[in-house]
C-alpha cells in the first residue's frame, strides 16, 4: 500500500505540473514543481480540469500515509533479521 501511494502521488503530482506549466504558464509550474502541495492547490483552483490528477495525487497521499506504518514494521524485521544472522 506504501509503494501505490508513493507511486500514485507522483504520477498525479507530475501530471498536475504539466497542466501547470501547459495551461497557466511558468510561474504556477515552477510554484508546483518547487513548492510543496501547490501542485494540489493549483488542482482545487483549475478543479474542472484537473479533476482526475488531483484525486490521483490525494489518493496517493493518503495510501501513503495508510502504508506507512506496517512498511517501517517490515523494514525493522528486515534489520533485526539481517543483524541476527551469523556472519
Amino acid at each position: 500500500m506504501f509503494w501505490l501511494g508513493v507511486l500514485l502521488s507522483a504520477v498525479g503530482g507530475l501530471w498536475l505540473v504539466v497542466n501547470a506549466f501547459r495551461s497557466s504558464g511558468v510561474l504556477w509550474g515552477l510554484g508546483s514543481l518547487l513548492v510543496p502541495f501547490v501542485a494540489q492547490l493549483y488542482g482545487v483552483l483549475n478543479f474542472g480540469e484537473n479533476k482526475v490528477p488531483l484525486l490521483m495525487s490525494l489518493a496517493g497521499i493518503a495510501l501513503f500515509f495508510m502504508g506507512y506504518g506496517s512498511y517501517v514494521e517490515q523494514v525493522q524485521a528486515m534489520q533485526a533479521a539481517a543483524e541476527a544472522m551469523p556472519q
